[in-house]
């Protein structure tokens, strides 16, 4: 048996021993009839009988005979066992219960189906709580699958809309300003560059997000010419740190699409990075449209966001959005160093 199975057996096994002698204590105190040895003796060999009785043949007789009709063979075969077992201690006699002595027969019967029943009981909630925490573990592998299987999905796809606007736009200019076409073709293999990389690695720096998140807004403030302007606050000291990939470009394209772009005036993008009190914040803030304008704050990029947060961090990282002042929107991801 494994290790765990053998303690659990030990445990049950002092456990019903302590029942036993309860049992034979209350009995010798009830009848004052014979040795409080001789009790024992027999409450022990009965109450021991029934509960290997039920290692042994709980699973095939539960099958052939259901979780309720079970028990009571089990009980009838312990019972039966343990008075021989208490004959031959007490008297040689494996049989003296069964011809001479009724009595402890009948009080072994009425305190083993007592006692089967408490234990029994106990039993399958231990099974239930056991197949509780399984299916639990198993869902929770579900969901950790299912969302990494969404993150190689979201690292490897590049919006095809996105993309064949920039490919338009570095063609525009190749004539008007070879200068720019070329910083944003170099811009745009950046950002496919660290797609394909995403696709391979399960984590990466905040540096390289930060990299791959530059490169996108470079590539958006040319398309969009001066209605974006954004700002990027990155100490070089906190480049290193590692951070699962997709946490921050949502967060921009939010920004740039249902908030700056929307507006006629356009507005600014920020990104700010801090170590306070042990924890990385991190901080995506716009001067678009609002929350108002742009509707729910749980969106399918968002939700992906704190999946992913929970299932690396717990519930120790968090992301918030709140409006900004006088508009836009501040987005602040937690995570714990």
């Amino acid at each position: 048996m494994k290790t765990r199975s053998v303690k659990r057996f030990l445990v049950n096994f002092a456990q019903v021993g302590i029942f036993s002698c309860a049992i034979a204590t209350l009995v010798w105190w009830l009848t004052g009839i014979g040795s409080f040895t001789a009790i024992l003796v027999v409450s022990l060999s009965i109450g021991w009988s029934i509960s290997i009785a039920f290692l042994l043949l709980q699973d095939s007789l539960s099958r052939m005979l259901g979780p309720w009709l079970a028990p009571a063979p089990i009980v009838a075969c312990g019972l039966g066992v343990g008075l021989m077992i208490a004959g031959v201690f007490l008297s040689t006699h494996p049989l003296i219960f069964f011809t001479q002595d009724f009595s402890a027969l009948v009080i072994g019967l009425f305190f083993g189906i007592t006692g089967s029943l408490i234990f029994s009981a106990r039993e399958r909630l231990r099974k239930t709580r056991e197949q509780l925490a399984e299916a639990e573990l198993r869902q929770s592998r579900q969901e950790k699958m299912l969302a990494e299987t969404e993150l190689k999905l979201l690292q490897a796809q590049i919006e095809p809309h996105f993309l064949f606007n920039t490919l338009s736009n570095i063609t525009q200019l190749v004539r008007s300003d070879p200068k720019l076409a070329v910083g944003t073709l170099e811009n745009l293999t950046t950002l496919l560059r660290a797609s394909l990389a995403r696709t391979r690695d399960g984590e990466n720096t905040l540096g390289q997000e930060i990299d791959f998140a530059a490169a996108y807004l470079a590539i958006q403030a040319t398309r969009m010419g001066n209605r974006l302007r954004y700002e990027i606050d990155l100490p070089d000291e906190l480049r290193e740190i590692p951070l699962p990939p997709l946490l921050i470009q949502p967060l921009l394209e939010n920004a740039v699409i249902h908030g700056i772009e929307t507006e006629p005036e356009g507005g600014e993008i920020t990104f700010t990075a801090r170590q306070i009190n042990g924890e990385l914040i991190l901080g995506v803030s716009d001067t678009g449209a609002g929350i108002s304008e742009t509707g729910s704050t749980n969106g399918t990029g968002l939700r992906n966001i704190r999946d992913r947060l929970r299932l690396r961090y717990g519930s120790k990282a968090s992301l918030e959005l709140s409006p900004a002042n006088p508009r836009g929107v501040n987005a602040i991801i937690n995570i714990p160093l």
